[in-house]
Protein backbone atom coordinates (compact mmCIF):
# COMPACT_ATOMS: atom_id res chain seq x y z
CA UNK A 1 0.00 0.00 0.00
CA UNK A 2 1.13 3.51 -1.07
CA UNK A 3 0.51 5.82 2.09
CA UNK A 4 1.78 9.14 0.43
CA UNK A 5 0.05 9.21 -2.94
CA UNK A 6 0.08 13.61 -2.68
CA UNK A 7 0.70 16.03 -0.46
CA UNK A 8 -2.26 17.69 1.07
CA UNK A 9 -1.75 20.96 -0.11
CA UNK A 10 -1.91 19.49 -3.74
CA UNK A 11 -5.77 18.99 -3.53
CA UNK A 12 -8.58 21.36 -4.31
CA UNK A 13 -10.86 20.38 -1.89
CA UNK A 14 -10.77 19.05 1.53
CA UNK A 15 -13.06 16.26 0.69
CA UNK A 16 -10.10 15.57 -1.53
CA UNK A 17 -7.49 15.76 0.76
CA UNK A 18 -9.54 14.06 3.41
CA UNK A 19 -9.95 10.83 0.99
CA UNK A 20 -6.24 10.74 0.16
CA UNK A 21 -5.55 11.22 3.66
CA UNK A 22 -7.81 7.93 5.39
CA UNK A 23 -6.79 5.80 2.68
CA UNK A 24 -5.01 3.27 4.95
CA UNK A 25 -8.23 3.41 7.00
CA UNK A 26 -11.04 3.54 4.59
CA UNK A 27 -12.44 1.76 1.61
CA UNK A 28 -12.33 4.08 -1.39
CA UNK A 29 -16.31 3.61 -1.62
CA UNK A 30 -16.57 4.97 1.79
CA UNK A 31 -18.47 8.29 0.72
CA UNK A 32 -16.19 10.51 3.52
CA UNK A 33 -18.37 13.88 3.48
CA UNK A 34 -17.17 17.15 4.91
CA UNK A 35 -18.00 20.99 4.45
CA UNK A 36 -15.31 23.63 4.34
CA UNK A 37 -15.99 26.16 7.08
CA UNK A 38 -14.27 29.16 8.08
CA UNK A 39 -13.32 29.65 11.80
CA UNK A 40 -15.52 32.23 12.45
CA UNK A 41 -18.70 29.67 12.26
CA UNK A 42 -17.14 27.53 15.04
CA UNK A 43 -18.71 27.36 18.19
CA UNK A 44 -16.53 29.82 20.31
CA UNK A 45 -14.61 26.80 22.22
CA UNK A 46 -14.36 24.84 18.79
CA UNK A 47 -12.40 27.21 17.37
CA UNK A 48 -10.07 28.39 19.89
CA UNK A 49 -9.22 24.54 20.02
CA UNK A 50 -8.77 24.37 16.40
CA UNK A 51 -8.02 27.52 14.63
CA UNK A 52 -4.32 28.33 15.87
CA UNK A 53 -0.92 27.36 14.81
CA UNK A 54 -0.21 24.64 17.82
CA UNK A 55 -0.26 21.60 18.42
CA UNK A 56 -2.94 19.99 19.51
CA UNK A 57 -1.72 18.20 22.38
CA UNK A 58 -0.52 21.25 24.02
CA UNK A 59 -4.08 23.45 23.38
CA UNK A 60 -5.86 20.18 24.47
CA UNK A 61 -3.82 19.88 27.67
CA UNK A 62 -3.71 23.10 28.74
CA UNK A 63 -8.15 23.08 27.61
CA UNK A 64 -8.58 20.12 29.85
CA UNK A 65 -5.93 20.49 32.42
CA UNK A 66 -3.97 17.49 32.22
CA UNK A 67 -1.94 15.79 29.77
CA UNK A 68 -3.63 13.90 27.02
CA UNK A 69 -3.07 10.14 26.29
CA UNK A 70 -2.89 8.82 22.50
CA UNK A 71 -4.73 5.69 21.45
CA UNK A 72 -3.43 4.67 18.15
CA UNK A 73 -6.57 2.46 16.75
CA UNK A 74 -4.93 1.77 13.42
CA UNK A 75 -1.53 2.11 11.91
CA UNK A 76 0.36 1.41 8.69
CA UNK A 77 4.15 1.44 8.30
CA UNK A 78 5.63 1.63 4.92
CA UNK A 79 9.23 2.57 4.26
CA UNK A 80 9.81 5.61 5.53
CA UNK A 81 6.13 6.52 5.30
CA UNK A 82 3.87 6.30 8.46
CA UNK A 83 0.33 6.58 9.09
CA UNK A 84 -1.88 6.30 12.01
CA UNK A 85 -5.60 6.97 13.09
CA UNK A 86 -5.57 8.12 16.88
CA UNK A 87 -7.98 9.04 19.60
CA UNK A 88 -6.57 11.50 22.00
CA UNK A 89 -8.03 11.29 25.69
CA UNK A 90 -7.59 13.75 28.42
CA UNK A 91 -5.93 12.44 31.70
CA UNK A 92 -6.42 8.76 31.73
CA UNK A 93 -10.02 9.03 30.89
CA UNK A 94 -11.53 7.20 28.54
CA UNK A 95 -13.00 10.38 27.39
CA UNK A 96 -12.53 10.50 23.14
CA UNK A 97 -11.35 14.43 22.70
CA UNK A 98 -9.95 14.17 19.37
CA UNK A 99 -10.12 11.59 17.06
CA UNK A 100 -7.23 11.88 14.11
CA UNK A 101 -5.47 10.63 11.02
CA UNK A 102 -1.45 11.36 10.57
CA UNK A 103 0.53 10.18 7.72
CA UNK A 104 4.15 10.92 8.13
CA UNK A 105 7.54 11.40 5.89
CA UNK A 106 10.22 9.81 8.09
CA UNK A 107 12.81 11.36 5.75
CA UNK A 108 12.69 14.53 7.33
CA UNK A 109 12.64 13.28 10.98
CA UNK A 110 15.50 11.46 12.99
CA UNK A 111 15.78 7.96 14.00
CA UNK A 112 14.93 8.65 17.21
CA UNK A 113 12.13 10.29 16.61
CA UNK A 114 10.98 7.83 14.62
CA UNK A 115 11.16 4.84 16.79
CA UNK A 116 9.39 6.84 19.64
CA UNK A 117 6.63 7.42 16.86
CA UNK A 118 6.54 4.46 16.03
CA UNK A 119 6.26 2.89 19.32
CA UNK A 120 2.90 4.43 19.97
CA UNK A 121 3.33 5.33 23.53
CA UNK A 122 2.50 9.41 23.37
CA UNK A 123 1.44 12.01 21.49
CA UNK A 124 3.04 13.10 17.99
CA UNK A 125 3.33 16.76 19.72
CA UNK A 126 4.38 16.17 22.60
CA UNK A 127 7.08 13.79 21.03
CA UNK A 128 8.08 16.68 18.31
CA UNK A 129 8.70 19.02 21.11
CA UNK A 130 10.54 16.95 23.44
CA UNK A 131 13.33 16.41 20.71
CA UNK A 132 13.29 20.03 19.83
CA UNK A 133 11.99 19.32 16.22
CA UNK A 134 12.31 22.90 14.57
CA UNK A 135 8.50 22.63 13.47
CA UNK A 136 5.24 25.09 12.48
CA UNK A 137 1.67 23.77 11.65
CA UNK A 138 0.29 25.28 8.51
CA UNK A 139 -4.17 24.86 8.67
CA UNK A 140 -5.30 24.20 5.01
CA UNK A 141 -8.86 23.83 5.97
CA UNK A 142 -11.30 23.61 8.57
CA UNK A 143 -14.04 21.48 8.12
CA UNK A 144 -17.43 20.53 9.31
CA UNK A 145 -18.80 16.82 9.48
CA UNK A 146 -22.35 15.98 10.08
CA UNK A 147 -23.16 13.73 13.32
CA UNK A 148 -23.62 10.62 11.39
CA UNK A 149 -20.49 10.45 9.16
CA UNK A 150 -18.48 7.89 7.79
CA UNK A 151 -14.99 9.37 9.13
CA UNK A 152 -16.43 9.33 12.36
CA UNK A 153 -17.67 5.60 12.09
CA UNK A 154 -14.22 4.72 11.15
CA UNK A 155 -14.00 5.80 15.23
CA UNK A 156 -16.81 4.05 15.94
CA UNK A 157 -18.00 7.50 16.95
CA UNK A 158 -22.14 8.73 16.09
CA UNK A 159 -22.36 12.24 18.23
CA UNK A 160 -25.45 13.86 18.34
CA UNK A 161 -23.78 17.43 16.96
CA UNK A 162 -21.59 18.07 13.80
CA UNK A 163 -18.26 18.09 14.72
CA UNK A 164 -15.27 20.50 13.56
CA UNK A 165 -11.66 19.84 12.59
CA UNK A 166 -8.83 21.21 10.46
CA UNK A 167 -6.56 19.35 7.75
CA UNK A 168 -3.07 20.90 8.06
CA UNK A 169 0.62 20.26 6.99
CA UNK A 170 3.22 20.01 10.02
CA UNK A 171 6.78 21.26 8.93
CA UNK A 172 9.96 19.93 10.53
CA UNK A 173 13.12 21.15 10.15
CA UNK A 174 11.41 23.55 6.65
CA UNK A 175 9.94 20.19 5.04
CA UNK A 176 6.29 19.21 4.93
CA UNK A 177 6.84 15.95 6.97
CA UNK A 178 3.34 15.38 8.74
CA UNK A 179 -0.14 15.52 7.26
CA UNK A 180 -3.15 14.61 9.34
CA UNK A 181 -6.92 15.60 10.30
CA UNK A 182 -7.53 16.56 13.89
CA UNK A 183 -11.09 16.31 14.69
CA UNK A 184 -12.18 17.96 18.29
CA UNK A 185 -15.54 16.05 20.07
CA UNK A 186 -16.81 16.33 23.67
CA UNK A 187 -15.11 19.78 24.76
Amino acid sequence: MRLLRNKLADFASARAALVDLAGPFAPADMGLECEEVQPASMPGVIRRLLAHREHMTVVLSEHFGAPVDVHVQHHVHDGNFYARQIILTPGGSNRTVLVGIVRMNFRYMGDDVRDEIVARRRPLGEILIAHDVLRWIEPLWFVRFPPVSPLLALFDLAPKEPTFGRLATIYCNGEPAIELLEAVLNV
